[in-house]
């Protein structure tokens, strides 16, 4: 869990650089985190609406955490 959390902070890191989205870096990690962040932002969207800030990083490696830490207990 812990290398999905690196994953999804780094495209957090990325997408507030300029031209991020034409690197291939970019592509890799959101291919590797689209399938965990998008569920959330549908979710996010229904609850909360169209905003400018995205939480579903956030809700995504606090779900991570939670799961990791039942898993190991």
């Amino acid at each position: 869990m812990n290398v999905l959390n690196i994953t999804i902070l780094a495209e957090v890191v990325f997408s507030y650089i300029p031209n991020a989205r034409e690197m291939s870096i970019y592509n890799i990690l959101r291919s590797i985190n689209n399938p965990i962040l998008e569920p959330i932002r549908r979710l996010q969207r229904r609850f909360i609406g169209d905003i400018i800030i995205d939480f579903s990083p956030i809700i995504a490696i606090l779900l991570l955490n939670m799961i990791s830490g039942i898993l190991i207990y």
